[in-house]
């Protein structure tokens, strides 16, 4: 027998087993994040119910199959409580989503111990929680506060607030007027300070809601609030709630109608990256082809050219057809990593002084999976900076006229061949002046004029931080210099926007697949490479003379405007060739245009991409590397980088060349 968690389960049965609780712990965050709108409900959203119900059945059920008894007990109980949801018969508090919570970050910690061959940590206490809420459901909670409510009531007491009980008891006459908890709470908080909100079982599925809220002033029409439902009386605070002793689990429920089967197909990966290497080494062979059909005719050899360029042909649509095929396969809902956030803010947001809201955009859009699993860490980091950075305390945002409730918005949308990726608030902004001072103080060299641009290459440098101490949410220095490296290595960019007041945006642009791309094969000097075709908007040729310089930067005429200029002999330091007239590659992308001065433009070509992984070689404008038929290695050109401003023009070169 092994000494490991896992015992003798076969490989297998464990990489199935792995697979399906992933994709149960997806959906289940999903439905979290859905269900949220149903607190303080008298019956809680059922579409988001049920498919929650299903998954944590389904967890338990896996988790007993390979012997997994702390997260089979865990699901359990979180089973029970959702069960009582689904009746009616408990309704959903703050507290209980935070439970909720709490047991799928719970489950997720135990799969990853399970995984790494670890014995997991049991929960009890968590499971004791979800228990006594469903044994407890038809008698009188305790009406003593919690730790960290029994705190807040002391710092209320010590700046000289008045304290009061409400108690608002839902009922079908005040929700026609429009009265509800929802509104409840709204008018305490606009009065005071609302430190928590207890609900209170009365039985037969009614319940009424405890407010303890901390008040400056008593408002003058305070006596006249019962008539909306509101009880108001002086709260005089009780100790804290202690722990709770422990319940055993109740045994098995009986067969619910909610259970159904799954029937999703999972593909291992593995097997996805084996396949796509094999059209890698089918690409560079039709690339020889090809190399061997243009050798063939110009040395003027009798063959059947039709012939082969029919073949040719069908080898180049088979191809992009298994190409397409394999690179949907490999496709994830950025649902996989966006649900993940609620729990991440909910959790800084609990015991602060700030009120947030997370809004997603665009979750079925789809990303290649290694690059959700690359990008977990930087959105966590940059979700937990837009927090403690950005977002407000409640009193300085009344302060500023915006309202109390902070926005943190993650959008993921598809652009061509690429996909963005916007982390964002409605915070304070960026503080430039500020910046530059913190920067200088910390020993960086800054620019004169601190620009979006200037402020994220700040942000992302090792080891700097605004902050002088750290807390749990940031301030260590290093999350912007990862996030930054991880864009890179998946041959993307960020970016940063940002407006002091108004709040801040980073975006993320990525290639859609990592492994094949369309590109447009273009040289100088002897130096070919290779640009992504999806960034590039048009080719045109100009005189040399049309070059102008404009505040130091070479631009051309462009429309109704100009368009800055980059000569690519500038970027390789090789001489440029004196020519007639220039080739220009428009590039366009979400973050502006520019244009890429080349000596000679080749055609299309669709190549395999090498990225390049190692930091000490990473150039900024370069995202990795190819190999066309004739064996030689080719750099692709990163098109982003160019149009983000990450690639600045060479400014070295004489102005008499220019003119």
């Amino acid at each position: 027998m092994s000494d490991s968690p896992q015992g003798d389960l076969s490989p297998d049965l464990l990489m199935e087993f792995f697979s399906e609780a992933d994709e149960h712990l997806t959906n289940i965050r999903q439905s979290l994040t859905q269900l949220e709108a149903s607190i303080g409900r008298a019956q809680a959203d059922l579409g988001a119910l049920q498919p929650l119900f299903r998954d944590f059945h389904s967890l338990k059920g896996l988790s007993a199959i390979v012997g997994l008894r702390a997260a089979e007990s865990l699901a359990h109980g979180t089973e029970d409580f959702l069960r009582e949801l689904t009746r009616g018969k408990v309704t959903l508090t703050a507290e209980g989503l935070d439970l909720l919570m709490a047991a799928t970050h719970a489950l997720e910690q135990i799969l990853a111990a399970f995984r790494a061959k670890q014995e997991p940590r049991e929960y009890t206490e968590l499971a004791e929680q979800l228990h006594r809420i469903v044994q407890s459901k038809d008698a009188k909670p305790s009406e003593r506060l919690s730790e960290s409510a029994s705190r807040l009531v002391e710092e209320a007491k010590s700046r000289g607030l008045v304290l009061w009980k409400c108690t608002f008891t839902p009922a079908r006459e005040l929700d026609v007027r429009g009265l509800n908890v929802t509104t409840a709470r709204e008018r305490l908080a606009q009065a005071g300070e609302v430190i928590s909100s207890t609900p209170r079982v009365l039985g037969e599925g009614h319940v009424a809601f405890e407010f303890v809220v901390a008040m400056r002033e008593t408002p003058a029409d305070i006596t006249a609030w019962d008539k909306d439902g509101l009880v108001m009386e002086l709260f005089d605070a009780p100790t804290a709630e202690p722990p709770p002793s422990p319940l055993p689990l109740q045994n098995d429920a009986e067969h619910d109608p909610f259970i159904a089967p799954s029937h999703v197909v999972r593909v291992d990966l593995e097997r996805l990256d084996d396949m796509m290497r094999m059209v890698g080494e089918m690409i560079v062979q039709r690339s020889r082809f090809d190399e061997e059909v243009a050798r063939s005719a110009k040395r003027g050899q009798s063959v059947d050219m039709r012939l082969f360029e029919e073949i040719n042909t069908s080898m180049g649509r088979s191809l992009r057809e298994l190409r397409d095929a394999i690179t949907r396969m490999r496709l994830v809902s950025a649902a996989e990593i966006f649900a993940r956030m609620p729990f991440v803010v909910r959790d800084l947001a609990r015991g602060s002084n700030k009120r947030v809201r997370i809004q997603l955009e665009g979750q079925q859009t789809e990303i290649d999976k290694y690059v959700i699993e690359q990008l977990k860490d930087p959105m966590l980091h940059l979700v937990r900076n837009a927090f403690s950075h950005g977002v407000e305390p409640v009193e300085e945002r009344r302060a500023a006229g915006k309202p109390e409730e902070a926005t943190i918005f993650l959008k993921a949308e598809a652009a061509g061949d690429s996909v963005i990726i916007t982390i964002g608030d409605d915070g304070r902004g960026v503080n430039r002046t500020g910046l530059k001072a913190k920067a200088r103080q910390a020993g960086l060299a800054t620019a004169d004029v601190v620009d979006n641009a200037e402020a994220l290459r700040i942000l992302c440098a090792p080891g700097f931080s605004t902050r002088d101490e750290a807390d749990r949410a940031s301030g260590r220095g290093i999350g912007m210099a990862v996030v930054q490296n991880t864009v890179r290595q998946l041959g993307g960019t960020l970016a940063m926007e940002s407006e002091l007041g108004v709040g801040t945006r980073f975006v993320i642009t990525l290639p859609l697949t990592l492994a094949i791309a369309d590109t447009v094969i273009v040289s100088v000097a002897d130096q070919t490479c290779a640009v992504p075709q999806a960034i590039i908007s048009e080719v045109m040729q100009i005189e040399p003379k049309d070059l102008r310089r404009v505040n130091g930067v070479e631009v051309m005429p462009y429309r109704s405007g100009v368009l800055p200029v980059i000569r690519l002999s500038s970027f390789f330091n090789v001489p440029a060739s004196e020519q007639p007239r220039l080739c220009v590659l428009v590039l366009r992308s979400h973050r502006g245009s520019s244009g890429l001065v080349v000596d000679r433009v080749f055609g299309q070509k669709e190549v395999v991409v090498r990225p390049i992984r190692d930091p000490l070689i990473q150039v900024p404008g370069i995202s990795g590397a190819t190999e066309l038929g004739n064996g030689r290695p080719v750099l692709i050109l990163d098109g982003a980088a160019f149009t983000s401003g990450a690639v600045r023009p060479n400014l070295t070169e004489s102005p008499e060349r220019l003119n």
